[in-house]
């Protein structure tokens, strides 16, 4: 009997299901993007009810184009867009829309925090530093400005935690999961009664943490009907699209390095045992692989910086794409590839919602810099993408100084697509950039759970030695490095002389 798995991957802008077999081998995919809303500039929300109501489509529609039968499929597992926060009915109703991770509302909850717990102790104790990026922050706001949803609150619940909720009716989330949200002990890997004494939220608000790819439950009779599976399917703790991204790309070992380049961009290196900055640049959370930690620095709006160019200045590139039958972020890399390194002279900070690792500075903005008359669209989109490579790089210089080797560089998300940016990336890095057969890293990640929770596998690791897929490497231009390294002095320079700025 042919064996497969499905995976549900709710990232930030939409749902994809996917049903691999035990190999690692795709057998069908949907996708289906939804809505997000900005009640204010720096605000972001999404209705949670999408996020289901997309899961549901897209798996029905992944068993329906390849008739797949329901008895075929041996678990389930789900990743996420990690730190966008929920309230919750306990009927699974949301009771306001998700705060997501994005959304800057609550630097003065950050600010409040900062007077009743230390920045050092909650480094300490979460292995994040105090920044509106995370959960306890949005939980925080909804208790001081809606007080009345708060008190009404079953569980607050994460992406991954909702949909898990309404696949099995269980109230659970995952080690990686939980350790993005401020309140989680990464250590102990359990929630922190100093964290939630200190600021007030009921331990019993929160849902169940439970290691990633462990059986959490079985497919109710309700939501098998809706995904078009089959009642009993179990169901299997997923994980943080980062920390799957890992896992999906191979980074079970010391040693190694991913880099996702989706709307953000998110570095994350494996670790045997929590590393902690002294610093407080770069964070510490549970992997999923069990057991396991891994170093994490997280930009915001990396890919994201490429979207709004192609939203609000790519009217030429997207109208070229669609004569082509193509997709707009394919001409406009090829477009900025005919333009010599450094763009001449072009520098773009990528920082629109704020900069994330190292600096963590929610005021910073984003910036081009060095324009002149004779420069052109196609030296911003080379900016855009030296600008984000100069970003990862200026984290995983921080990476080495804290001892962890970067020999190589495996990459995920949209931006892989594009070998003109990860050949970019390398020479601006100057190490090899790896992608991977699937480009779909961090589904890859939620099936090999998936395999892991009902024994197909004795391990994760030898899970993802099965599944895991390298390619050839991306080498670095030896014709691009002087360029490159004087570009990535001005780029810190740039940085330094605009950080203190305020644009409000």
């Amino acid at each position: 009997m042919t064996q497969l798995v499905a995976a549900i991957d709710a990232g930030t802008t939409g749902v994809r299901s996917m049903i691999f077999d035990t190999n690692g081998q795709v057998i069908s995919r949907a996708y289906e993007e939804f809505t997000s809303f900005f009640p204010n500039p720096s605000w972001v929300e999404q209705d949670a009810a999408t996020w289901w109501a997309a899961a549901c489509r897209t798996m029905t529609r992944c068993m329906k184009e390849k008739s797949l039968k329901p008895e075929d499929v041996i678990s389930i597992s789900v990743t996420n867009q990690r730190e966008t926060t929920v309230p919750i009915d306990k009927k699974g109703m949301p009771l306001r829309r998700a705060i997501v991770w994005q959304d800057r509302r609550t630097i003065p909850q950050c600010e409040w925090i900062r007077i009743q717990v230390t920045p050092d102790e909650i480094y300490s104790i979460t292995g994040l530093t105090i920044d509106p990026y995370f959960s306890a922050p949005k939980i925080l706001w909804m208790k001081q400005a809606e007080p009345r949803f708060f008190e009404s609150t079953y569980k607050f619940m994460l992406v991954h935690d909702f949909i898990i909720f309404k696949l099995t009716g269980l109230a659970v989330t995952d080690y990686s999961n939980a350790s993005r949200t401020m309140l989680f002990d990464i250590k102990k890997a359990n929630w922190s009664d100093k964290l939630l004494g200190s600021f007030g939220i009921p331990r019993d608000k929160l849902p169940d943490p439970v290691p990633p790819g462990t059986k959490v439950g079985e497919l109710t009779v309700e939501a098998a009907k809706s995904c078009g599976l089959k009642k009993g399917t179990p169901v299997v703790a997923g994980g943080g699209d980062q920390q799957c991204a890992a896992l999906g790309v191979g980074v079970v070992r010391q040693g190694a390095i991913k880099s996702t380049t989706g709307t953000g961009t998110f570095i994350l290196a494996y670790s045997d045992a929590p590393r902690l900055d002294s610093k407080k640049r770069v964070l510490c959370s549970r992997h999923v692989v069990p057991d396991a930690f891994v170093i994490e620095a997280s930009m915001f709006t990396t890919g994201a910086a490429l979207r709004w160019f192609r939203d609000n200045l790519g009217t030429e590139e997207c109208a070229k794409a669609r004569a082509r039958g193509v997709d707009p972020y394919e001409v406009m890399t090829q477009e900025a590839s005919k333009i010599p390194a450094g763009s001449e002279g072009v520098m773009h900070i990528p920082h629109f919602v704020g900069a994330g690792a190292p600096y963590w500075n929610p005021r910073a903005r984003g910036v081009f810099a060095g324009l002149a008359l004779g420069h052109t669209r196609n030296h911003l989109m080379r900016a855009i993408l030296e600008g984000v490579s100069y970003e990862i790089r200026t984290n995983l210089d921080v990476m080495r100084e804290l001892g962890l080797p970067a020999s190589e560089v495996r990459v995920t998300g949209g931006a892989a697509r594009s070998e003109t940016w990860m050949q970019i990336q390398a020479d601006v890095l100057g190490v090899p950039v790896i992608r991977t057969a699937m480009e779909e890293a961090t589904a890859l990640g939620a099936a090999i759970l998936a395999c892991r929770g009902v024994g197909v596998f004795q391990s994760v690791v030898e899970a993802a030695e099965r599944m895991v897929r390298p390619l050839e490497p991306l080498r670095p231009a030896a014709a691009n490095r002087e360029q490159y390294d004087r570009g990535f002095e001005r780029y810190r320079r740039l940085y330094t002389a605009l950080s203190g700025m305020t644009w409000d």
